[in-house]
């Protein structure tokens, strides 16, 4: 079967010394309290049920510039509780905006991960033999 989609941007998987290349994405983050927006790379995770947790650099930004989450949350990673500030914050990808939930956990640094609140509203290919991630349009 021949896929009949229209391919609109392709990316690399993201490559990190010690860990197996992965796919990801680059996205905009905006929030009327940063005055502005952040671009920022965040890895696919088709096991995620949520939309966003953001990195532990990226919430000691976002901290500055808000100074209150939108409320608290456990995050469950493998069985393990991890306690998250809420904040609702504003995503683009390939041109789109969604209003999202962005966890922050309050224990590690889980990095820049996007869930399937987001990707499921997207069409995307990943083709990991070849480290390649594909956006397209039906």
């Amino acid at each position: 079967m021949r896929c009949t989609l229209d391919i609109s941007e392709s990316y690399g998987y993201h490559k990190e010394a010690g860990y197996e290349p992965f796919p990801a994405l680059p996205i905009v983050i905006h929030r009327e309290e940063l005055r502005g927006s952040v671009r920022v790379k965040a890895l696919l995770d088709t096991g995620f049920d949520g939309a966003l947790i953001i990195s532990r650099s990226l919430g000691a930004f976002i901290r500055e510039a808000v100074k209150a989450s939108d409320g608290l949350e456990e995050l469950d990673a493998a069985g393990i509780a991890i306690p998250c500030d809420v904040y609702h914050i504003n995503v683009r990808v390939k041109g789109k905006w969604f209003r999202v939930k962005a966890l922050l956990p309050q224990l590690g640094d889980l990095g820049t991960i996007m869930g399937r609140r987001i990707i499921n509203r997207l069409c995307v290919c990943l083709r990991g033999y070849e480290e390649r991630l594909f956006l397209a349009s039906a």
